[in-house]
């Protein structure tokens, strides 16, 4: 798997868990987020990566900063590196 398809798969099962936590729906998050319908559908599916400047709108209707959102997403790419190497 390239770099950015495992971004993409983090990305993707860090948002779902997040909005999980938060308890809203995709469509809703979608309206507190101002995007399109199905673009959270897109991005949790690993189907896009998300430009900053949607990424930013998604982790402002999560709560939480865009920085915060890559740091815990690189540190998964990082242990799912790890844990390939050693094997």
């Amino acid at each position: 798997m390239t770099e950015r398809e495992l971004y993409g798969k983090y990305l993707a099962i860090l948002l779902r868990l997040r909005r999980d936590e938060m308890g809203y729906t995709q469509a809703e998050l979608e309206e507190k987020a101002g995007l399109a319908r199905t673009t959270i559908s897109m991005i949790e599916r690993g189907k896009r990566i998300p430009e900053s400047y949607t990424l930013s709108k998604i982790a402002m209707a999560l709560g939480i900063s865009v920085d915060r959102l890559n740091e815990e997403v690189w540190e998964s790419v990082r242990e799912h590196r790890n844990s390939d190497s050693s094997t």
